[in-house]
């Protein structure tokens, strides 16, 4: 079962390193030739889970070699991409019409913005539109959101709630920019005041130091806790070689050195070099690598078990784990239901409510018994290493 295990992790790692390498070409403007075999359906199926499809799609297109069915379905990626980006794009601009009309001070975040530092802004996938609303205002914007036809997607805490209009447009709603546990929570607190307004009064950017740090951050906070995928690697290329050069870069050292990711730049800098640029792959920079690869955008169980052992969230007793996942402490049960920071006294009616959804969801635990019973102390301090040489 082991060699087994192995032989998948390696295909997997073998169709991730095509990926780069395709990225890598069309970043820079290259031709790129598949190597001989190439299994398509796997590259688009890993492009899939890292959410770069559109980014290795003209490559696959313009190889002769490849057949027209594998080509229709890029195509067809491409096409839907262009058109998901359009449309979010003229939502966000909308929306932020309807805000400015309503009075409410606001700020679009993360892809809405970084994706304009592509050399094709539509090449970049968005899951998300998300937007920070000024204190006291965030019911006034919900309201601007339900009456666009935006349904209340069951899920809020202390940081955002989420809505959706279908087919594809899912909207975030930010009260703040950070989870308190984040690194950069006390950073970010202020950051609303040093906010760049634009002429009507109401929209808001952040300074360019602020938000090269808060998409790192934002990685950082993937990376650490189950993984970050290929997608915010580019991103960090095209911040790197476009908004980095705006900054001012002793503000943006202070701030690097006030969220704590120095290291964990210097990490991504690295990366970028060896990836998109001509530097030499080292043994560390493989290791980064092969994470990312196996992480997908969304990170892995694995890795999630792991950095909540090493966080204190879960207990590395394989016997009594799925007890305190179902009986979280009080600080964890607020993340997830904030009624208890207003009401604490309903935490033995909120453990009845895990209890009852962890019916529903008798597979992902299964997943998860599989993950517990994977993960020894061994690996759990290998974890806490490699997170250390990320400054994480």
């Amino acid at each position: 079962m082991e060699n087994k295990n192995t032989e998948i992790t390696n295909d997997i790692l073998s169709v991730g390193r095509v990926l780069i390498a395709v990225i890598r070409a069309q970043i820079r403007g290259e031709i790129y030739q598949f190597p001989e075999n190439t299994d398509f359906p796997k590259i688009y199926k890993l492009s899939e889970k890292h959410r770069v499809t559109p980014l290795v799609a003209p490559s696959v297109i313009a190889d002769a070699n490849v057949s027209d069915e594998i080509k229709a379905v890029f195509k067809k990626e491409l096409f839907r991409s262009a058109a998901r980006h359009t449309a979010q794009e003229k939502e966000a601009e909308e929306l932020s019409e309807l805000f400015v009309k309503s009075g409410i001070k606001h700020c679009f975040l993360k892809g809405t913005k970084v994706s304009k530092y592509y050399d094709n802004p539509d090449m970049r996938f968005m899951l998300d539109m998300d937007v920070l609303i000024e204190p006291g205002k965030a019911e006034d914007a919900k309201k601007i959101l339900v009456e666009r036809g935006y349904k209340y997607e069951n899920y809020e805490d202390a940081k955002d709630a989420g809505y959706v209009k279908k087919p594809f447009l899912n909207f975030e709603l930010h009260k703040e920019l950070k989870y308190d546990y984040d690194k950069g929570y006390d950073y970010y607190k202020g950051a609303f005041e040093r906010m760049v307004i634009s002429e009507n009064g109401y929209t808001m950017n952040m300074t360019d130091e602020d938000f090269y740090v808060y998409i790192l951050s934002h990685s950082a906070h993937h990376f650490e806790s189950a993984g970050t995928g290929i997608k915010s690697i580019v991103d960090h290329y095209y911040l790197n070689k476009k908004l980095k050069p705006e900054c001012d870069s002793k503000i943006l050292e202070k701030a690097l050195e006030e969220t704590g990711l120095t290291v964990f730049n210097n990490k991504m800098n690295e990366l970028i070099e060896c990836w998109f640029g001509d530097k030499p792959f080292n043994d560390a920079v493989n290791e980064t690598t092969d994470y990312i690869i196996l992480s997908g955008v969304f990170g892995t169980e694995a890795n999630y078990y792991l950095s909540g052992i090493i966080r204190g969230e879960y207990t590395e007793k394989k016997s009594s784990y799925f007890l305190t996942r179902l009986f979280l402490p009080m600080h964890l049960m607020k993340k997830r239901y904030p009624i208890l920071k207003k009401l604490p006294f309903l935490l033995p009616v909120m453990w009845v409510v895990r209890i009852l959804s962890s019916f529903s969801g008798r597979k992902k635990y299964a997943e998860e018994a599989k993950t517990v019973n994977s993960v020894d102390t061994e690996a759990k301090n290998r974890q806490v290493e490699f997170l250390k040489r990320h400054g994480l």
